[in-house]
């Protein structure tokens, strides 16, 4: 059976929609006009804060997600919404994807607590938990503003401390012949400080380094939370341990500094610039997930990744047109549904005459949810992927 081994971190998601009386209860609590005119801060400090953070990406129809200083915020939310609760983190929702579809996975947990056991299906998957503790909650807030749907993500701060990596996950990646296809490393921004990124990272690099030539290949997830500086850093450290890095449009957007988002531009001024991010970035095998297409941008081809791509694909539409976790013969029977992108299709066939990206239509989808598409597309990905060394 095909496996997936997946860290750094896990979490339990609160999600709800920014309707009227969401948005009329923040308002309630704000002390002057929450309308943000910039970009929000990474760290939210009050309710104008929060409002404004929400708000800003509404209208730019973008991403976001933003440390809560104030526990009290943190605690106010559980009583705003109905919120519907589901596994969290990169990591778990991939492993989640995996056991679903009928495949298997390891999954790193550095936090345990019995929420858990009301949110997992534990057919196929494996557990190694650190530590038995409180789970952080992150609270989710979709947004539709007509012509784009997306999702803003507020959590408290102080996650994850004292190292987050299970001695169990560890010694379970130690046969070179053993089941994981791939494994995932993600969960960087749950760091609250230049300081705590580090220390992950360099956990992170002990461990790859201890588990040496029997480790799995690699794909490294960021999520866009700490500066820029050390989101390259991570890149720039990690680059030369694993085999491929994975980002959606709004990551490399930030990373990039571009001022244009990457789905606006011309088809050939937008491959051009994923090839220039791969050499940038100084990864190998560079993986770009977005609603319209998901390519592959390699150093030296791309064999094999393609049908990868696709599975991928396929596993994130199923996830977005049901709002859950599909089995295989769900996820088949979406896949034989939905249509084609067509500027995905457009990209596919301009992509066709290079020697180093391939790129495949994405699914389209009328979106029941926006949580967990990235991730749910990383679980495909993996378990299609190439062996790589």
């Amino acid at each position: 059976m095909k496996r997936i081994a997946c860290g750094l971190t896990a979490n339990v998601d609160a999600a709800g929609h920014w309707n009227e009386g969401l948005s009329e209860q923040i308002a309630g609590l704000c002390k002057r006009n929450s309308e943000a005119a910039v970009p929000p801060k990474p760290f939210l400090h009050h309710w104008d804060e929060v409002a404004g953070a929400i708000r800003w990406h509404e209208r730019e129809g973008s991403g976001g997600e933003y440390i809560v200083a104030d526990e009290r915020i943190m605690t106010a939310l559980a009583e705003m919404s109905d919120w519907k609760w589901a596994v969290g983190g990169t990591g778990l929702q991939a492993a989640a994807a995996a056991c679903r579809a009928g495949f298997g996975a390891l999954v790193n947990i550095p936090s345990w607590s019995n929420d858990y056991n009301f949110l997992l299906d534990h057919n196929e998957m494996e557990l190694a938990v650190k530590r038995r503790g409180a789970v952080p909650i992150h609270y989710i807030v979709e947004y539709d503003n007509g012509s784009a749907s997306n999702r803003v993500i507020l959590r408290g701060m102080k996650e994850f401390e004292g190292g987050v990596f299970a001695p169990g996950f560890i010694e379970a990646l130690e046969n070179a012949n053993g089941p994981y296809r791939w494994l995932l490393l993600s969960g960087y921004n749950a760091a609250d400080s230049s300081s705590e990124t580090m220390e992950l990272l360099e956990e992170t690099k002990r461990a790859l380094t201890h588990l040496g030539a029997n480790r799995p290949p690699t794909h490294l997830e960021l999520a866009a939370i700490s500066s820029n500086s050390d989101q390259l850093r991570i890149i720039r450290e990690l680059g030369p341990l694993v085999q491929s890095l994975g980002l959606n449009e709004d990551e490399i957007r930030e990373l990039y500094g571009l001022e244009r988002p990457l789905l606006e531009r011309d088809d050939d001024e937008l491959i051009d610039l994923l090839i220039k991010a791969r050499h940038r970035f100084g990864v190998e095998h560079l993986i770009v997930h977005t609603h319209q297409f998901a390519a592959c941008i390699s150093a030296q081809g791309f064999a094999g990744w393609e049908e990868a791509l696709r599975n991928g694909a396929r596993f994130a539409a199923a996830r977005a047109a049901s709002g859950r976790f599909c089995s295989m013969d769900e996820i088949e029977r979406w896949e034989k549904e939905l249509p084609m992108h067509p500027r995905g299709i457009r990209l596919a066939s301009y992509a066709e005459r290079l020697e180093t990206a391939a790129v495949v239509p994405a699914l389209k989808a009328e979106a029941v949810s926006t949580v967990g598409l990235g991730d749910t597309f990383t679980s495909g990905l993996l378990l299609a992927a190439p062996r790589l060394t």
